[in-house]
């Protein structure tokens, strides 16, 4: 007598089941794979984005800084062409409340000098942290 086929299409079906999850296991691999060298190369790039933009955030830093000490000195010759024409005024018979005047806005240059230092000093600062907790946020992938 024969043996029924059932346990026959079992196995066949089991070798099929067997197939089908070895493929799966090599596609889901495989597609893991291709995925993360994806991300790599994604974060490769943003970080090459990233250091060219701390690049040029350095050079206008640089441009800043320079470009706010060359206002301080032309601030500072402006007072003293002022002071030198305030001299020249008293001799001609000048008011004296017009002299005055020229005193006020050397005070108000003065404090325009200091305010300009503060903001810069506190943006220096406020970059330093955002430099440092971008490099926190890259090193922590």
């Amino acid at each position: 007598m024969r043996e029924p086929s059932l346990p026959v299409d079992a196995s066949n079906n089991e070798g099929k089941y067997n197939l089908l999850r070895k493929f799966s296991r090599y596609f889901l691999i495989n597609f893991l794979l291709t995925f993360l060298a994806y991300l790599r190369g994604r974060i490769d790039e943003l970080s090459r984005q990233l250091n060219n933009a701390n690049d040029e955030l350095r050079e206008l830093r640089t441009t800043f800084g320079q470009v706010t000490s060359y206002n301080e000195l032309l601030v500072r010759e402006n007072a003293e062409l002022k002071r030198k024409l305030k001299g020249k005024g008293k001799g001609k018979g000048r008011a004296r409340d017009d002299d005055d005047e020229p005193e006020d806005e050397d005070a108000g240059d003065s404090r325009q000098i200091k305010r300009q230092r503060c903001v810069t000093h506190s943006s220096e600062e406020d970059d330093e942290v955002e430099d440092e907790r971008a490099r926190v946020s890259l090193n922590s992938y």
